[in-house]
């Protein structure tokens, strides 16, 4: 696949996909099928699971599309980031529009199912995974989450900065070292474009890993 790499830092947060690849093997609708799948902890009924596959493909759609969007109104980190959490904050909302409460609070406990989903649904948009990538890749993350949720705790329970930070630079160390484990998965161009993109990678899991809604 011909892409365009753009680092955090100059301009844009993501690759920029091109459109028409023969190669490209995680357009919306494998994502979508791939996250509604990892997701049936939730014992949805059919109708959900049909309704939350077309909430799934509408977001994985939205994290492609958000690339090309930074790219062509030359968006700051903070704008690609704030709309990047839109997404995140619509999806969710639009689960719990299906959801019965009793499957959307497991859906908000289960931490670390819904962190590892959400991030391997913005890596396989960003990375451009196979569809042979997808299981390891969400194995990882899962196995990332499970292994800092500590960290992560008591950074959202943190009532003062001075903890809060502590406890940042605690997790930012423990998914750094962390990020070596998909080196044995990515091709060399896909690890790259993560490490490149790293640190927003680790904000997509500490935002749904924290997200209320």
């Amino acid at each position: 696949m011909n892409k365009k790499i753009l680092r955090i830092a100059s301009v844009s947060l993501f690759m920029l996909l091109a459109s028409n690849s023969v190669n490209a093997q995680t357009q919306p609708v494998e994502i979508g099928t791939y996250i509604t799948q990892e997701m049936s902890f939730l014992n949805m009924t059919p109708l959900q699971a049909q309704q939350i596959y077309q909430i799934n493909v509408k977001a994985a759609a939205a994290v492609e599309n958000l690339d090309q969007k930074s790219f062509a109104q030359n968006s700051s980190q903070k704008e690609n980031f704030e709309s990047f959490a839109k997404i995140l904050k619509e999806r969710n909302l639009a689960l719990q529009e299906i959801l019965s409460p009793a499957q959307f609070q497991l859906f908000q406990d289960n931490k670390i199912a819904r962190a590892a989903t959400f991030r391997t649904m913005v890596m396989a948009c960003m990375l451009d995974l196979s569809n042979d990538q997808l299981t390891p890749i969400f194995n990882i993350n899962q196995k990332v989450v499970e292994n800092v949720r500590k960290d992560l705790d008591i950074y959202f329970s943190a009532d003062n900065n001075r903890g809060k930070n502590n406890a940042q630079r605690k997790l930012h160390k423990a998914l750094k070292k962390a990020d070596k484990a998909f080196d044995q998965i990515l091709s060399p161009q896909q690890i790259t474009t993560y490490y490149e993109n790293a640190d927003f990678l680790r904000s997509v899991l500490r935002e749904e890993y924290g997200t209320k809604n």
